[in-house]
């Protein structure tokens, strides 16, 4: 088969495998979700493909855990994407050159900007007060306050989990990388 074939598939085998992980039970907010925006900026073709294809596999995710859980989406959801679309923009810039710090730093950023986004109080419903087991807020600096301290577990789900999809998913490419490169060699 021919190499680029192959790549082909493993780019598009890797990206679906961590879609569909998503199905599996895990911890809140422990998914794969910046490594595919990352994973799609630094390995696909195109501009479109790199910024789009990520956020294309995310939101057929999205549907799919919609139909059989109901859960793919709720009030939230266009800031969800928006926060996914700035990462897949700045991974675009940041992961021209693919690299172990590139690709670190990126995912870094990527959880901040998913955190700092999707957790700024006008995201949740408004109350007059602070409810953090409703997940409600005041609209003022005190609730944007609360809104942030309260997501801090959540964070640490979300930063650890996108850590660790990203370093499987880009590993998993460079094995994958390896072992085309050593058949062509000996073929």
């Amino acid at each position: 088969m021919h190499k680029d074939i192959v790549k082909g598939l493993a780019i598009g085998g890797i990206l679906v495998g961590a879609a569909l992980t998503r199905v599996f039970p895990h911890p809140l907010n422990f998914t794969p979700m910046v490594a595919i925006i990352l994973f799609s900026a630094a390995y696909l073709n195109t501009p479109l493909q790199k910024i789009g294809f990520g956020l294309f596999v995310i939101f057929i995710s999205d549907l799919i855990l919609e139909a059989y859980k109901g859960i793919g989406f709720h009030e939230g959801t266009p800031v969800v994407y928006a926060s996914y679309a700035l990462m897949a923009l700045i991974s675009y810039y940041f992961l021209r050159k693919v690299s172990a710090i590139n690709v670190l730093k990126t995912s870094l950023i990527a959880s901040l900007i998913f955190f700092l986004c999707t957790n700024f109080a006008y995201f949740y419903p408004e109350s007059s007060e602070v409810n953090l087991a409703l997940g409600t807020y005041p609209h003022n600096l005190e609730g944007i306050k609360a809104s942030y301290i309260g997501a801090l577990p959540f964070f640490r789900n979300s930063l650890i989990g996108d850590l660790f999809f990203t370093g499987f998913l880009f590993s998993v490419y460079y094995l994958i990388n390896r072992i085309i490169g050593q058949k062509t060699v000996n073929a």
